[in-house]
């Protein structure tokens, strides 16, 4: 049977086929059709999943399923970094198995960490907090607060006027059952010269790693 893979933004920046079962066709699709692809699939009589391949998307697809907003505080020798993590109402589905990573600092004591709601994890080796969160409807947004304490209590050390605030980068790692970022298209259909019954049952999901700099 065949497969056809349709491209109609050209997010697809690479395409890799399992070629013990599949041949490329997309040859056989006319000129003004070169956004597709077209594969020839044969398929052992196995009720067994079977890998055909994999792609990647362009740098220019730059979806925006999740955003990021970061203030930093210094006040009496401490500092506070509040976080507020929000999805974009246009997602198609929830967002679940949230990691958030913060990085912290020199300058910062780590080791006094004290996060509202409680659940932040130090980790002295890497410098960095950690928030696990399970999910994060459409449009939902939820807010931390980590506060440390400063070496030798001093705010003076990120300048008198605090212009040189300490920069907390933090990393989101998500992702999504039943959507996708691209606009990718799976069609599938039987040979003329093998006939046989095709039916199609398609599960999509995205995975994303958000980075914003403090």
């Amino acid at each position: 049977f065949y497969l056809l893979v349709r491209d109609p933004s050209r997010h697809i920046r690479a395409i890799q086929e399992n070629q013990k079962y599949t041949k490329d066709s997309s040859d056989e699709l006319q000129l003004n059709d070169r956004a597709d692809y077209k594969f020839n699939l044969t398929i052992p009589n196995a009720d067994k999943y079977f890998p055909i391949m994999r792609y990647k998307c362009s740098s220019e697809l730059r979806p925006v399923p999740i955003r990021v907003q970061t203030r930093v505080r210094l006040h009496g020798g401490c500092c506070r970094v509040a976080l507020q993590i929000s999805s974009n109402p246009a997602n198609e589905d929830d967002l679940t198995d949230l990691t958030i990573i913060m990085a912290v600092p020199t300058g910062i004591r780590g080791e006094t960490l004290s996060t509202s709601p409680p659940g932040g994890v130090w980790n002295d080796a890497k410098r960095s907090v950690l928030w696990c969160v399970a999910e994060l409807g459409d449009g939902e947004k939820f807010q931390l607060q980590a506060q440390f304490e400063m070496e030798n209590g001093e705010e003076t050390l990120f300048g008198p006027d605090q212009s040189a605030k300490p920069s907390f980068p933090v990393l989101v790692r998500c992702q999504c059952m039943y959507a996708q970022l691209s606009d990718v298209e799976f069609e599938v259909s039987d040979a003329p010269e093998t006939p046989a019954e095709v039916t199609t049952k398609i599960a999509r999901r995205f995975r994303l790693s958000h980075r914003e700099k403090s």
